[in-house]
């Protein structure tokens, strides 16, 4: 998936689009291809043309004020000279116009769908003037936003609507289900010919098989997205949770699994008819009704368990319970499988935990950074996954002369990549291992290539995307934009 973001203001909004011709669609593949290989280009005049990466040779020869890449389905975002802020296509004919607008692009299943958002001020009728009792007049008006997803290929829109500023939110955040099939707002629809056609509504979650899960009036229900019946009807949030152990009942604290913000879905699902309970992320299996084997020391810690997570495409469950020391400030754990056997260890690759805000819960620090690879000095904070072939964890380090540093820990190799550090780390590509590497706040990012343990390029950037986009200033004090090739550093400016 691909996200392209560009505000383009003070113009006029208008939609147009032409239908595309028979005989561009035949070439289609091939400029797209095309398009591909090109880059925006800076020219010494403060324009952009699209050139051939690797020659530079201009593509088509149109000027813009400012060019993004094009996506993998052939579309760029543009200003042009002409003042007009638009999608373009691989013919560089206009798509998409969205001018006075923000615009945003996602590539899901072959498809572009695009969000536009522009605020106007709006009149609203009398009896909505907000009237200021203390003096300074009568406001007569309110900031709106105009709001529109669809997709570019066929022009249709899934949405459109005015709302107050502070209204509803509305995300172009479609997710794929298969290929045939995406969700968005709450939405399944099957593309045909290019076209959505809504096939479901109420969709709070997608699951793993091709599963859903829908509210139906006070309850929730599992679907398979090829059968009409549904696997689980009636199911309703279950806390506090239950258990049998030798004869008794043991409750789970009443906050299990709750989180810092309200959710839709509850983490924990029981279906009243069966009594059969189902846990968060997958709701995959059936949670035991009774523990057959645990000491006591594990039933203690049972009894103050606030997490219940079902690891995915194995029989168990993790157990957790937090501790609110400041020095420790993290989950305890414990295991217990569908048979109610609990367990003090497991060893499962490829399965992780993150809360909301992306931060590693499971496994925790002291599971992935062993003690000899941290000084006296220093305090770990939260790691976050970034994966690749390392398993690499961005590691936030408090030191004596520091706070809120950063590090990059190999977890394959059990070593640091890049020291703990720097003041930001952006992950440009973690497959190639290319950084960019902020060493204070006041200082410019560096590419770095970790493999080859060097610095990239000729210079040092205010702000590098995993795109290539980088900013400099200038020595009037202005931010200049343009693109790099992140893996060798060649700049696509003219000097």
């Amino acid at each position: 998936m691909k996200n392209i973001v560009l505000s383009m203001l003070s113009m006029i909004v208008t939609i147009t689009g032409t239908a595309q011709e028979k005989s561009d669609n035949k070439s289609m593949d091939s400029m797209v291809g095309k398009m591909d290989n090109s880059i925006p280009f800076l020219t010494k005049d403060n324009k952009y043309i699209y050139v051939d990466k690797i020659t530079l040779a201009p593509i088509d020869g149109r000027k813009y004020k400012r060019a993004s890449l094009y996506t993998s389905t052939g579309y760029a975002i543009v200003d042009s000279e002409q003042e007009k802020s638009i999608v373009i296509d691989t013919n560089g004919r206009e798509a998409l116009r969205f001018e006075d607008s923000s615009i945003e692009l996602e590539i899901v299943n072959g498809l572009t769908f695009y969000k536009k958002n522009r605020e106007y001020k709006k009149k609203m009728p009398f009896w909505r003037w907000e009237w200021n009792i203390l003096g300074g007049g009568i406001k007569k008006e309110q900031t709106y936003q105009s709001v529109e997803i669809g997709v570019v290929e066929t022009k249709q829109i899934l949405l459109q609507k005015e709302i107050p500023r502070f209204g509803e939110s509305y995300y172009l955040d479609v997710m794929k289900v298969d290929k045939d099939h995406v969700i968005w707002n709450e939405t399944i629809y099957v593309i045909k010919n290019k076209h959505l056609k809504k096939k479901d509504s109420d969709i709070i979650a997608v699951l793993e098989g091709n599963r859903f899960i829908k509210e139906e009036k006070d309850s929730f229900s599992i679907y398979s997205l090829n059968e009409k019946k549904a696997l689980q009807k009636g199911l309703q949030g279950c806390t506090p949770l239950p258990i049998l152990f030798n004869g008794e009942i043991i409750t789970l604290p009443v906050e299990i699994n709750m989180q810092r913000y309200k959710i839709g879905l509850p983490k924990v699902l029981i279906n009243n008819d069966t009594k059969a309970i189902y846990a968060f992320p997958k709701y995959d299996k059936v949670f035991p009704k009774e523990i057959k084997k645990a000491t006591a020391t594990q039933i203690d810690f049972i009894k103050k368990t606030s997490l219940v997570y079902s690891i995915t495409n194995t029989p168990y469950f993790l157990l957790g319970v937090f501790n609110y020391d400041q020095d420790v400030w993290a989950y305890s754990w414990l295991y217990i499988d569908i048979e109610g056997n609990v367990l003090d260890t497991l060893n499962i690759d490829n399965f992780k935990v993150e809360d909301q805000f992306g931060y590693m819960v499971w496994p925790n620090k002291e599971m992935i950074l062993p003690n000899q690879f941290i000084n006296d000095d220093w305090k770990v904070g939260k790691m976050m996954y970034y994966g690749g072939s390392k398993e690499l964890y961005k590691v936030t380090v408090n030191t004596k002369e520091k706070k809120g540093v950063y590090g990059m820990w190999n977890s394959k190799n059990q070593q640091w990549d890049i020291q703990p550090e720097y003041y930001s780390i952006r992950i440009l590509d973690k497959e190639r291992d290319i950084f960019a590497l902020q060493q204070s706040e006041d200082s410019l990012y560096i590419l770095y290539d970790n493999q080859k343990k060097q610095e990239i390029g000729v210079r040092p950037y205010s702000y590098i995307n995993s795109e290539g986009m980088v900013q400099v200033r200038t020595e009037d004090g202005d931010l200049l934009s343009y693109y790099i090739d992140i893996y060798t550093g060649k700049e696509y400016k003219e000097d």
